[in-house]
């Protein structure tokens, strides 16, 4: 699969998804999972809104390094045929430049409409950290293309 095809699958899902499934590592060496609703930009960089104080958080504070998993939700019913989906590791980063917090803030409430609807809730959200997730590694997975398949990229941060 060519570089160009396989980045446009990556981004069709990246745009039609929300959630992904973030691991992280605590100070002990503990891994650590959390689901965050995501919004990605043009270079496949996954922005997400969380608390400082919440455990992934602290674990990204300490190590940067994650891992993710973003899926599409098929119906059960659909069988392992239809499974396709994206894994990466990657650095997350807190967002402490105002600009750039202020793009991902744009890009975040466009995506998920209904926190700029609610006055309470924008303003909470707004509160909360942004980070970013620069992904440095990728595997495809799509088994629609046959059981098994599987296409793997390291990318340039």
């Amino acid at each position: 699969m060519e570089d160009s095809e396989l980045f446009d699958e990556v981004r069709d899902l990246l745009s039609r998804w929300r959630t992904a499934s973030l691991a992280t590592v605590d100070a002990l060496g503990q891994p650590h999972t959390a689901n965050v609703q995501f919004v990605a930009d043009e270079r496949m960089r996954l922005y997400f809104v969380s608390s400082p104080n919440a455990a992934h958080s602290q674990h990204i504070a300490l190590a940067p390094r994650v891992a993710m998993t973003v899926y599409a939700h098929i119906d059960d019913a659909a069988g392992p045929g239809e499974i396709h989906g994206l894994q990466l590791h990657g650095e997350c980063f807190a967002i402490v430049d105002e600009t750039e917090r202020a793009q991902a803030w744009d890009r975040y409430v466009k995506r998920f409409t209904f926190i700029t609807q609610n006055e309470r809730l924008a303003a909470r959200v707004k509160a909360e950290q942004f980070y970013v997730v620069h992904p440095m590694w990728l595997r495809w997975i799509d088994n629609r293309r046959g059981f098994g398949f599987k296409e793997e990229r390291t990318m340039m941060v």
